[in-house]
């Protein structure tokens, strides 16, 4: 159920029987020639609305404001300074909990958000707070079978605006990928303009592989394998969800932490004598 289409009377019900916020998370950036700039959020609100048809649970309205500073360059693109980001996901998870919710699940949609959500997850241990969080991507709850059955789908391998994020992307948005507009040779590679450099890790690894943000093989694409996937992927995050709605471990290892991060140092031999 939406956030949005709630009436007070639903949202008390919603609250007290599920207790669980699903928030969508995606960005605003180019997928090459042929993508919408909002790919990822809508895959990632597709996802959990129709995981939460499965297992209940309360779906925010998408945050779009992810983390793009690898694709800042080109046009399209929203991106923010780390710290507002933080900022704004705190104060909007603060807001969910607010409302009564102990258990909230980012569903992230987009790569370039990935690394940066879970330091985001481990900053927040320096406070209390009143719910839990769990991190999940459409991917991460798959066994081993729908793996398997995904995989037979894609012809080739699955990547940024390539044949596997634009089928998925159809299938969110029917009609709105542009895929006569893709004019780039293909398979795109990467271009490893940073081979000299073995070992050495930069903010411009991405560009420097892929300038126009696109990969693969976007032709490949069709809105039925997107269909097909998004059906595996569905299954598997509604399974998730009530695995995180039943459990128990993570909110009382969430109060422990808490528990002894404000519990007083034991005073040394030193302070004894004073």
């Amino acid at each position: 159920m939406k956030w949005i289409d709630l009436t007070p009377p639903e949202f008390r019900a919603a609250v007290r029987d599920c207790g669980l916020c699903v928030l969508p998370v995606g960005s605003l950036e180019r997928h090459g020639e042929h993508g919408y700039f909002g790919t990822d959020g809508v895959i990632a609100e597709t996802l959990a609305v129709k995981a939460a048809e499965l297992e209940p649970a309360v779906v925010f309205p998408v945050w779009w404001f992810g983390q793009v500073h690898e694709a800042s360059c080109f046009e399209g693109a929203i991106n923010f300074p780390p710290e507002m980001l933080i900022s704004m996901l705190r104060q909007l998870l603060n807001q969910i909990a607010k409302n009564g919710f102990r258990k909230i699940c980012i569903l992230n949609a987009h790569g370039g958000n990935h690394h940066w959500l879970q330091f985001f997850d481990m900053a927040l241990l320096d406070e209390p707070r009143d719910y839990t969080l769990y991190l999940l991507d459409p991917r991460s709850g798959l066994n081993k079978q729908e793996k398997e059955k995904i995989a037979a789908v894609w012809e080739t391998e699955p990547n940024h605006g390539a044949e596997s994020e634009t089928s998925i992307s159809m299938a969110g948005a029917p009609g709105r990928v542009r895929l006569e507009q893709q004019p780039f040779a293909e398979p795109i590679r990467p271009m490893n303009r940073m081979e000299h450099l073995p070992g050495v890790s930069s903010g411009l690894w991405w560009y420097a592989d892929y300038p126009e943000n696109v990969t693969g093989c976007p032709s490949l694409a069709s809105q039925e394998k997107g269909q097909a996937v998004m059906e595996v992927e569905i299954h598997a995050i509604a399974r998730v969800l009530r695995t995180i709605k039943q459990d128990t471990v993570l909110p009382a290892l969430r109060e422990e932490f808490y528990r002894k991060s404000c519990r007083p140092l034991k005073p040394t031999a030193e302070d004894q004598r004073r």
